[in-house]
């Protein structure tokens, strides 16, 4: 695992850009979405709680393009149409240190998965796995979700020394 911390100056505009991030997706919190938010119906999260999810997923892609020198811009609204950092990078997020590395089929085969986990200010970068890789049919749950072990993933330093690297 890799620490990345980020400084006051940023934890401020991941907040403030979390709770955009969390207004633009509304519709999702109040189920209005046909994808839904998981973390959020499991959790009946209200809506300051849902901002601070919003955030902290932020900060994950942050600390993800602050390791690798990538720029982010934290009003995008890329969905699944386009990695969250460079052109290649999913990354996905969990506040629990030990957590998984979990996939849909909505996530684009061509991408690497990163997993974060932590909160603000400090997030760590546990690892990474190519998502056509991951998405194996022993890895999926009843729910259709993809469920991988950090012990699973590559170590998040030997990324930028793979094959893959061209597409970080």
């Amino acid at each position: 695992m890799i620490l990345v911390q980020l400084d006051d100056e940023r934890q401020i505009e991941i907040t403030i850009f979390g709770l955009i991030r969390a207004i633009k997706y509304i519709d999702q919190w109040q189920g209005k979405w046909h994808k839904r938010n998981h973390v959020s119906d499991k959790k009946q999260m209200n809506f300051a709680q849902f901002v601070d999810l919003q955030a902290n997923s932020l900060g994950a892609e942050i600390a993800v393009a602050k390791y690798f020198g990538k720029s982010i811009d934290l009003g995008n609204e890329n969905f699944k149409d386009k990695a969250d950092v460079g052109d290649k990078l999913e990354v996905k997020h969990t506040a629990w240190k030990d957590g998984h590395l979990i996939l849909t089929d909505d996530d684009r085969k061509t991408d690497i998965a990163i997993l974060v986990t932590g909160t603000l200010p400090n997030y760590y970068l546990c690892g990474w796995i190519p998502i056509n890789i991951a998405r194996r049919p022993q890895q999926r749950r009843s729910d259709g979700s993809y469920w991988i072990n950090q012990a699973d993933l590559h170590p998040i330093g030997d990324l930028v020394r793979s094959s893959y690297a061209n597409k970080i």
